[in-house]
């Protein structure tokens, strides 16, 4: 059973440092204080949690909470960890996709307990706790932890609506730049096909108007259905000749986008082997993209 009484301090209030402790107070746990390089992030915070108090430093943050998460940029978090003086029994946790627990060796060598809770998610625009806990509905969850930290950070995980996973040490990396794949590189993606749309006249309001309803369908085709069900296009149908007319007008056109489109269709290739696509029109299409990317 999950302790939810233990106090709770967060260190960075950006968008996860704001994000995950509105979802934790919309559940029931006891967030109980905030510090931030900016005070004014630190109050924000505070003004929307009750019984949050803001602080001015992370020594004094962390002298009043049982179990503190450090959802600083992740260049700082071993600074942060170096310079508190934690104490034995405590908790502190790292939010790093990317990074093990051994980025809090500071806190450990001290007696504190460590561990890592990164939601596959992402908390851009939330603003208040019923936002944020519904941001977390399904969501997936890397945890690790010593002792009673692993399982209250599991239980965390499914009090929140997730799932929990464990990811080896050395997988970690990889396991992160699926996210940034599957969110901010979208966001890139996403970009340049507004781009296009602002290339034939049409604002960015109605370029996003139009590709909202196509994107979205596609994340919840992938969902329901798979991704190979899910792919569609020129090249999962081995349709050389439409290829051929859009790696044209982008070259004529917006040739910063040609090693975006090329690069997506050879990774489309062994999706179209899966539809069914034949060696003969796979080789024409790799022609096509060799030919094009080669005047870039």
């Amino acid at each position: 059973m999950v302790d939810k009484d233990l106090a709770i301090g967060f260190i960075g209030i950006g968008v996860l440092g704001k994000g995950l402790p509105l979802a934790q107070s919309a559940r029931g746990y006891r967030v109980a204080g905030a510090c931030s390089r900016s005070a004014t992030s630190a109050q924000w915070l505070a003004d929307r949690i009750p019984g949050c108090d803001a602080y001015t430093s992370a020594q004094e943050l962390a002298d009043t909470a049982d179990l503190v998460f450090i959802t600083t940029p992740d260049s700082i978090i071993g600074e942060v960890a170096s310079a508190v003086d934690w104490r034995p029994g405590q908790a502190v946790v790292h939010c790093c996709g990317a990074a093990s627990t051994g980025l809090l060796a500071p806190a450990k060598k001290l007696g504190a307990l460590t561990g890592a809770f990164h939601p596959f998610q992402t908390f851009a625009g939330v603003q208040n706790p019923e936002e944020s806990s519904d941001r977390l509905a399904g969501v997936t969850f890397a945890i690790a932890g010593d002792g009673w930290l692993a399982g209250y950070l599991h239980d965390m995980a499914r009090l929140l609506g997730g799932y929990p996973v464990v990811v080896a040490d050395e997988l970690r990396p990889i396991y992160h730049a699926a996210a940034v794949l599957g969110c901010g590189y979208l966001v890139a993606l996403l970009q340049g096909a507004v781009s296009l749309w602002e290339e034939m006249g049409f604002s960015t309001e109605e370029a996003v108007r139009a590709l909202y309803p196509l994107a979205n369908a596609t994340l919840d085709n992938v969902a329901r259905h798979g991704i190979s069900a899910a792919a569609t296009g020129p090249v999962v149908r081995g349709d050389a000749v439409t290829m051929r007319s859009h790696l044209e007008s982008i070259f004529l056109r917006m040739p910063e986008l040609l090693p975006v489109y090329s690069s997506l269709a050879r990774a489309s290739f062994p999706l179209a082997v899966k539809h069914g696509v034949g060696p003969d029109q796979l080789t024409a299409m790799e022609e096509l993209v060799d030919h094009y990317v080669g005047y870039d």
